[in-house]
């Protein structure tokens, strides 16, 4: 593997990564992620089906002052579940997990790990950042189509990166029938890795549901990146008619500019229905909350389900809570 570990720990060195790569990266993706991923030992290929998203056309553009206060969202409130009035509610439980690239803390590539802590928690949605295809450092492994045969679940890849004779980004992993797919290029400061939020709209019991990943810019040299990113995604929300969920590693704390852009028009899974802090940094003694799982008033956390879980496969623990998805009429 080499000495490298990652476009996340390279903050002072980017600048090749500018847009003229990320241009090139648009053209080439779809090409390059389109071959079989490979399949773990003793799995069938016809347990899962991957689904790969184009970019979404061009990135919004950076806001005037990005410090600046965005338009206010609608109001929000926390909503009571209402089975105790006979109403019958799916419950999705939902998983959020940085993984590293696939490269545990001692250093080991390990894809069949991460599959087994996916599958542990029985997820019907996962949101999955720093996830590589086919490149040198994790054996030209992609990551996403192999957890997708690992764990049964169907694989949605959004590729931001050219990266190591391969790709890298965010997936989504999901029980439910894909509707559609897009991997939205988010603005940022160039030179900065390019970030992306990767939108799967599944049809839950007849019902559509938009679930989102990102992974939001790292380091002090991303706070200005983090801010326009976040104000991308809330444009994106302030048209969302339909329940929607929002998973990532926000590289902020709650009270930090960017969550509280989201939290404008999402909910805090871990705020209304988390068992102890949520911290998830540092990774091995967690004073600090960076990974989220928000989600709006067509939904309702299950009191007590959202937690952290400690991981053996990589420098992030992830993120666990159950989502009651709420009736569209009175019932």
């Amino acid at each position: 593997m080499p000495d490298d570990p990652g476009p996340r720990t390279r903050a002072h060195s980017r600048a090749w990564w500018a847009a003229p790569a990320g241009v090139v990266g648009v053209l080439a993706l779809a090409v390059l992620a389109m071959r079989l991923p490979e399949e773990p030992a003793g799995s069938s290929p016809t347990t899962a089906s991957w689904v790969v998203t184009a970019s979404a056309s061009a990135a919004a553009s950076p806001p005037g002052e990005p410090g600046a206060t965005p338009n206010p969202g609608p109001g929000l409130r926390p909503v009571v579940s209402g089975r105790d009035r006979g109403c019958r509610e799916p419950v999705l439980r939902v998983l959020q997990f940085n993984i590293h690239f696939g490269v545990s803390r001692a250093g080991d590539i390990d894809p069949n790990r991460i599959a087994a802590e996916i599958r542990a928690r029985r997820p019907d949605l996962v949101s999955l950042n720093e996830v590589d295809s086919r490149t040198l450092r994790t054996g030209r492994v992609d990551e996403a189509g192999y957890l997708a045969r690992a764990t049964g679940l169907r694989a949605i890849y959004g590729p931001n990166l050219l990266w190591d004779g391969g790709l890298f980004g965010n997936a989504i992993l999901t029980r439910f029938p894909v509707v559609e797919s897009q991997n939205l290029a988010l603005p940022g400061v160039a030179g900065l890795e390019p970030r992306g939020l990767l939108t799967a709209t599944v049809r839950v019991g007849g019902r559509d549901v938009t679930f989102s990943s990102t992974h939001l810019s790292d380091g002090s040299d991303g706070r200005v990146s983090r801010t326009w990113e976040a104000e991308a995604i809330a444009n994106v929300l302030r048209h969302a008619t339909g329940p929607t969920i929002v998973a990532g590693d926000l590289n902020s704390r709650p009270h930090d500019v960017p969550v509280r852009i989201l939290r404008q028009y999402l909910l805090d899974s871990q705020h209304l229905g988390g068992v102890g802090r949520g911290d998830t940094v540092p990774e091995t003694d967690p004073e600090g909350r960076i990974d989220y799982v928000l989600y709006d008033s067509h939904l309702a956390v299950v009191p007590g389900s959202t937690r952290v879980l400690p991981s053996a496969s990589s420098d992030h623990p992830a993120v666990f809570t159950k989502l009651a998805l709420l009736p569209d009429h009175s019932c």
